[in-house]
């Protein structure tokens, strides 16, 4: 019919471009490979995650689940664990480096210009552990013989004892030891024979 000017919807000129069957079937078998290879990579990746099956057939024995299988962790408990170790660490290392101020500390940035209070020019000359432990032995000996040394010019200063199994008797204040006169009465008796002798001269 001549008069029948019809237009067909899916070949006008603003239709969006039609694939053919061939092309369609072609694009879904790409995108069901994609699927499956995803799947693959999600398995392979995450092993935590159980495997679930619809087929009645199949008696597959999960590995990580069975009965001898070691304890398996989560991935929170794996991260939570990670993060224990790193903090240990972190803090072993703060307490060796306050334990230990005679190890210097190594950096490798260049940026770091931090001067060493312990090695500046003008410290104090600093002694190790064996020259302090000698010198801690010679204070201890010089205070025993300085001890010494005052119990044997002075022995006027009489012995203190704190221990109640010490019943040593004093020599100087005994019953019978002759009577004792202080320093006051010795130096007047000095001076008294020292003025008979003169007066004596005369």
């Amino acid at each position: 019919d001549p008069i029948a000017f019809g237009r067909n919807y899916f070949y006008r000129l603003s239709a969006p471009e039609q694939v053919s069957v061939e092309e369609a079937e072609e694009r879904a078998q790409i995108l069901a490979d994609a699927a499956a290879l995803k799947k693959l990579a999600v398995d392979y990746a995450h092993p935590e995650i159980g495997v679930t099956s619809i087929d009645p057939t199949s008696f597959g024995r999960n590995y990580f689940n069975r009965a001898s299988a070691p304890e398996q962790e989560s991935m929170e408990e794996a991260e939570q664990r990670a993060q224990i170790l790193v903090d240990a660490a972190a803090l072993k290392k703060l307490a060796v480096d306050y334990a230990h101020p005679e190890i210097g500390v190594t950096s490798s940035d260049p940026t770091s210009f931090g001067r060493n209070y312990y090695s500046r020019p003008s410290a104090p000359e600093q002694e190790d552990s064996e020259e302090a432990e000698e010198r801690a032995q010679i204070l201890a000996d010089a205070l025993a013989f300085k001890k010494l040394a005052v119990d044997y010019a002075h022995p006027e200063i009489g012995v203190a004892s704190s221990d109640p199994t010490s019943f040593g008797r004093n020599y100087y204040s005994r019953p019978s030891a002759p009577e004792q006169e202080d320093s006051e009465e010795a130096e007047e008796r000095a001076q008294i024979l020292a003025d008979a002798l003169a007066f004596k001269k005369l």
